[in-house]
């Protein structure tokens, strides 16, 4: 059974309308939430002001192809949106790209003039109400020959207005990069630049179960506990989110459960390679319920004798009776422990004595 089938078994398994945790830049799944719902508003904003140059990066997984995915259906009409996918090797391949996407026949080749038919078709395009939005992927394996590329097309404007909007995504090292000395005037160029961190501990609960709702969840589908532990193992990650969630699902489904248990999450996690994060988060866990168990039979042992203390009428009396012969009993095993102790002293003295009189 292929992972098409077996999935969509799943989803009837658990009554779900689709696959909710698959890694694909899905704009329905879109997790308006924290730095996400930021990044798009501003994205947005900074699209219809036509401010230009846009920078977002963040690390590995943490949804930023999503989130230009989601810029693409969330964009006012008549924008022309030229995707790339990752950057061309020089700046003549970059150039060509966008006069093919823009329909130009440049007449020659020399970058003076194909910029100026770039211009030409831009200013077009503005005179009509549109615009335009290049986004381009993966920006931390630009070139700086590229990149200055990139900041010539920037500088194409129109009273103020900018003619070509552009996005760049990238990794954490592209923020590096570009604080290099000789990229200063790229930097100084860029009208915002955004950095996407991970999701908190509450942001990753709230983003499992908002993909749940979206691909059509009605009832509970993970325990409490399998919840906790993805997110303690996925550290943020929306990536490594989806693929323990997604496989999670599948183990329950192959047996035949109806909930999502902390059995199901551990087979998950050995599959992926976090089953040593869950087992020390387990002992972890265990130890500390150990602890609070131990503390709550310490505070009620504390209670009762305290309401014993304040209550004496609840204490159970002995009758003085069956007291006094105890009390007797103690009394003569102490005499005769005296007694012995005295008896063996004289005799050790006694043996003393002798030894030194034999042998003076």
């Amino acid at each position: 059974m292929n992972n098409l089938e077996q999935g969509s078994m799943y989803t009837s398994h658990f009554s779900l309308q689709s696959l909710p945790f698959e890694n694909v830049c899905d704009p329905a799944f879109f997790f308006d939430h924290g730095d996400y719902s930021r990044v798009l508003n501003r994205m947005i904003d900074s699209l219809l002001a036509g401010r230009g140059l846009m920078v977002v990066a963040g690390p590995i997984g943490t949804g930023k192809t999503t989130l230009s995915q989601k810029l693409m259906v969330s964009i006012p009409e008549k924008t022309r949106i030229i995707w790339i996918g990752e950057p061309p090797d020089t700046s003549d391949e970059l150039l060509l790209f966008l006069t093919q996407e823009l329909h130009i026949s440049s007449e020659s080749s020399g970058r003076v003039f194909v910029l100026r038919d770039i211009k030409e078709q831009l200013l077009k395009f503005h005179n009509e109400g549109n615009r335009c939005l290049l986004m381009m992927d993966e920006a931390h394996k630009i070139s700086d020959d590229v990149l200055e590329c990139v900041r010539l097309l920037n500088n194409l404007e129109q009273g103020g207005i900018k003619l070509i909007q552009m996005l760049l995504i990238g990794q954490e090292e592209f923020l590096d990069k570009l604080s290099q000395p000789n990229l200063e005037s790229f930097k100084q160029r860029i009208a915002w630049l955004e950095s996407i961190g991970k999701m908190t501990p509450l942001q990753t609960h709230e983003y499992i179960l908002h993909r749940l709702k979206v691909a059509g969840s009605q009832s509970r589908i993970f325990t409490d506990d399998a919840i906790e532990i993805i997110v303690h193992a996925a550290r943020g990650t929306p990536r490594l989110i989806n693929t323990f969630c997604d496989r999670a699902l599948r183990i329950s489904y192959e047996s035949q459960k109806t909930l999502v248990d902390l059995d199901s999450v551990r087979q998950a996690a050995d599959e992926i390679g976090l089953g040593s994060e869950v087992f020390l988060r387990l002992l972890t866990h265990r130890k500390d319920e150990t602890a609070q168990s131990t503390e709550q039979q310490d505070a009620s042992l504390k209670d009762n004798a305290n309401s014993a203390a304040s209550n004496p009428r609840r204490i159970e009396t002995t009758p003085v009776d069956k007291i006094r012969p105890v009390r007797k009993h103690q009394d003569e095993s102490s005499w005769t422990l005296t007694i012995l102790l005295l008896c063996g002293s004289i005799l050790l003295l006694a043996a003393s004595l002798w030894f030194y009189i034999t042998n003076t």
